[in-house]
């Protein structure tokens, strides 16, 4: 059991088809402030959370089926606009979590994320939605 690792809600993404109607949405009707996009997506602070974590909200473009080279199969964005979504740990968690998915047979991907210091780990639920555990890492 992954018991009291979690630490807070890290980001929610949403696949989106008008990104830059969506993007004015949450940026000048919301208010989020806007800390990175591209052409397929568009990152919003939403709050600082746990260690320095900002809690975010991110756009992908619909039409970008392969997000940040996504290693899971069968994502059937048809069913839904949710790609994911992502649960703070504490960086001294992150290995732990790691060996509790290897001992448990729990497919896992892991991926960094220089530009904002993040080290993420996903899985699967039962039903394939994709869940991140992710940390701040002022060292990457």
């Amino acid at each position: 059991m992954i018991n009291n690792k979690v630490k807070g809600l890290g980001e929610i993404i949403l696949r989106v088809k008008d990104m830059e109607l969506m993007k004015k949405f949450y940026n000048q009707t919301i208010g989020l402030e806007l800390i990175n996009e591209s052409e397929n997506y568009t990152f919003f602070k939403i709050a600082v959370g746990y260690g320095g974590h900002f809690q975010t909200l991110a756009l992908f473009a619909k039409s970008n089926l392969n997000a940040f080279n996504e290693k899971f199969k069968d994502i059937k964005t048809i069913n839904s606009t949710l790609h994911h979504f992502a649960l703070e740990i504490d960086k001294k968690d992150y290995e732990n979590l790691l060996n509790f998915f290897k001992n448990n047979h729990i497919e896992y991907v892991t991926e960094i994320f220089e530009w904002i210091k993040w080290k993420s780990i996903f899985i699967k639920d039962p039903e394939s939605n994709i869940v991140e555990f992710v940390c701040y890492d002022s060292e990457i």
